[in-house]
């Protein structure tokens, strides 16, 4: 009686794993018909590394996989990784509720500029430039009041250290994953001096099958034609000393917007970067709603310094230096080493 219970228990076992993984299976979140056909349209018309991608073989592929949202899922997740040098992807509701989630959490408990674990040296100012995710469940005017008010906070925390004594700076974007460029750009304004052309100050670009399209820096304004731009009339803070010499720490955990910081200094005058390579998301993304309320992230373009330069990859710096604080003592060093701070 005992081994026929136990041979009943083992049948129960073996009818609940398929149960369990078909739950499973079932709770694989995917666009509905119409956002998918949207979805693969966007990605083979307009994601920046389309032709890496068998767009007939994708629509066959996904054919072929029936009633399998596993497979579904993951031919979806690769052909937005592939034609976007992995920095698109696909955000289902459900994903946009915990990303939201996630942005009230990172922008509510920390500042633009984190305090940093020392400023070890009066004469120069430390930044740690944090992420800024955007909530994407929000109105656009409640994602623009954010933006402005990111940047807002990270002037702020400029002037606190700009006491008359700061001779140079360190802008540390090594833990900026990313999130939106233009609230962290306009923020550090005071730090940038844009190469001047007929329309204003350039600090980089975007580039894409349509041309150039330059970031530029105005009086409280980061623009770039179409593809973004913030304004703050209270965007204007001006350093003590002008202009003062930045370096740039940067290192694997540089990504997207973090480095989209490190390309605005690459080429300015009394600049120079330290740490390792970036994360090489070197790219522009654009979110794109879908008919069924799931999020497109499309990747359309490449970003340049302010000489045009850029292809998408990790940014090399200037100097290569070992992770951690021998990074920092590095960019202190060359920064004191700067005429502003030796005839300070």
């Amino acid at each position: 009686m005992l081994k026929y219970r136990d041979a009943r228990v083992a049948m129960l076992g073996m009818l609940l794993i398929p149960s369990a993984a078909g739950a499973a299976e079932a709770a694989v979140e995917l666009p509905t018909p119409e956002a998918r056909d949207q979805m693969l349209e966007l990605l083979e018309t307009q994601s920046l590394y389309r032709d890496r991608v068998d767009w007939s073989e994708v629509r066959m592929q996904l054919a072929a996989a029936g009633s399998d949202r596993v497979l579904q899922r993951r031919l979806l997740d690769e052909a937005a990784a592939r034609s976007s040098g992995g920095h698109g992807r696909w955000i289902s509701p459900g994903e946009q509720h915990q990303r939201s989630q996630r942005a009230q959490r990172l922008n509510g408990g920390q500042s633009a500029a984190l305090s940093a674990p020392r400023q070890a040296n009066p004469r120069i100012g430390i930044l740690q430039v944090s992420p800024f995710v955007e909530d994407l469940r929000k109105s656009e005017q409640e994602r623009y009041t954010a933006r402005k008010a990111y940047a807002l906070a990270l002037q702020q925390r400029i002037a606190t250290l700009d006491d008359g004594a700061r001779c140079g700076w360190v802008v540390d974007v090594s833990s900026n994953g990313g999130g939106n460029m233009w609230p962290m750009l306009l923020g550090l304004l005071p730090l940038l001096h844009g190469t001047t052309d007929p329309e204003g100050g350039v600090i980089g670009g975007f580039r894409s099958a349509g041309g150039l399209q330059p970031w530029r820096q105005g009086e409280g304004a980061v623009t770039a034609g179409g593809n973004g731009s913030l304004r703050s009339r209270q965007a204007t803070y001006t350093l003590r000393v002008s202009p003062a010499p930045v370096a740039v720490v940067m290192g694997a955990g540089t990504a997207s917007s973090g480095e989209a910081v490190a390309l605005a200094f690459r080429g300015q005058p009394g600049s120079r970067s330290f740490g390792q390579p970036s994360a090489g998301l070197s790219t522009g993304n654009r979110p794109v709603p879908l008919v069924d309320g799931s999020m497109l992230v499309l990747t359309g373009n490449v970003m340049t310094d302010r000489s045009g330069q850029g292809d998408g990859a990790k940014l090399q710096p200037d100097q290569i230096t070992p992770s951690g604080p021998s990074t920092l003592l590095a960019a202190e060093t060359w920064l004191l080493a700067q005429p502003a701070c030796k005839d300070g």
